[in-house]
């Protein structure tokens, strides 16, 4: 699978094939990518999941209604692989909506192999796909020649599916920052209302059938251990971090100041410092819940060298050293 992309990107494939071509062809990549890794490692992360105090219940409660249906944990990891696999779509095309078609294009054999597709498999890629959908709708409904009820309409989707995605991972809210920015850099503060507005209807289902987010997070929050081993937790984070973001993440760090997509950096990056900061306080670091953030970090990797100039081709070594390091990773854990 990773030589299959790797040879295509080598000979500019994605560049040439049809938009809507590239995206299904970058679908299947990364839900083959994610499945592969999936199956090299021999784990099956729902299992854990389900029972992690870092994860809203609602997931919990969604794979404990898949069992009860005959469902085993094989094939509840495969569902959730094809599901989040629709994140390397949804971030593309919220990246071609921000800054150009060429940009997008150059991204998706990053996203499609990306390291983290090492927790792919976890319930938090509910939480990656709608997080996705979230602002790549947000990108959507704020470009220019779109008439007012729709874009009206489209805010009120972008919120339902930012509310929605909080109910499946706690990292997910942070993606409100990308949103408020990407409506800040076109002009359209009054959208930030209509996404409020959806933002809570989910909320309140959920709270209609026992399900108290609030209270949720705050007792994730909770040190249950009473022990405060920040040094410790802060190290692990960053190498963490640096695994599953891989040789993308610094590319994208070093060319964080001339992208054009900084409200997407933005969201994930606020995403993620706030799960670390909460995994530290509570002493219960958890990186399958920053998956929601996660893509965002790497849009820069094919920022322009300079700010306003085209972007760089996709980074072959570094697409490549991070698929492998990740496959190697795989192995190891399966031993």
């Amino acid at each position: 699978m990773a030589a299959a992309v790797l040879l295509a990107t080598y000979r500019r494939m994605h560049e040439r094939w049809g938009w809507p071509l590239l995206l299904f062809t970058g679908y299947l990549a990364s839900a083959g990518w994610t499945l592969t890794l999936a199956a090299s490692d021999g784990a099956l992360w729902t299992a854990d999941v389900a029972d992690s105090d870092a994860t809203p219940p609602l997931p919990g409660r969604l794979l404990d209604a898949l069992a009860g249906s005959g469902v085993d944990d094989a094939l509840a990891t495969t569902l959730l692989c094809l599901v989040g696999a629709t994140a390397t779509v949804l971030v593309a095309s919220a990246l071609r909506s921000l800054s150009d078609e060429l940009s997008a294009r150059r991204l998706v054999p990053v996203l499609a192999l990306a390291p983290y597709a090492l927790v792919g498999g976890e319930v938090e890629a509910i939480a990656l796909a709608l997080g996705a959908a979230t602002l790549a709708v947000a990108a959507i409904s704020s470009e220019s020649g779109r008439p007012g009820l729709a874009r009206l309409i489209l805010a009120v989707l972008c919120g339902l599916l930012l509310g929605a995605a909080a109910l499946f991972g706690y990292t997910a809210i942070l993606l409100a920052a990308g949103v408020v920015c990407v409506f800040f850099v076109r002009r359209r503060p009054l959208l930030n209302v209509a996404t409020a507005a959806g933002f809570f209807v989910p909320l309140v289902v959920a709270q209609s059938v026992e399900l108290d987010w609030t209270e949720d997070l705050v007792a994730a929050l909770q040190n249950g251990t009473g022990q405060h081993r920040y040094v410790e937790g802060l190290a692990a984070a960053v190498v963490v971090l640096l695994i599953l973001g891989g040789p993308a993440l610094i590319a994208s760090v070093r060319s964080m100041r001339t992208t054009p997509a900084w409200p997407l950096l933005l969201a994930g990056g606020a995403g993620v410092v706030a799960s670390v900061a909460a995994g530290l306080v509570s002493d219960r670091l958890a990186p399958g819940a920053w998956l929601p953030a996660l893509p965002w970090l790497l849009v820069a990797a094919i920022a322009p060298v300079r700010q306003g100039g085209p972007s760089v081709p996709t980074p072959l070594p570094v697409v490549g050293v991070g698929a492998i390091t990740a496959y190697a990773l795989a192995l190891l854990i399966a031993q």
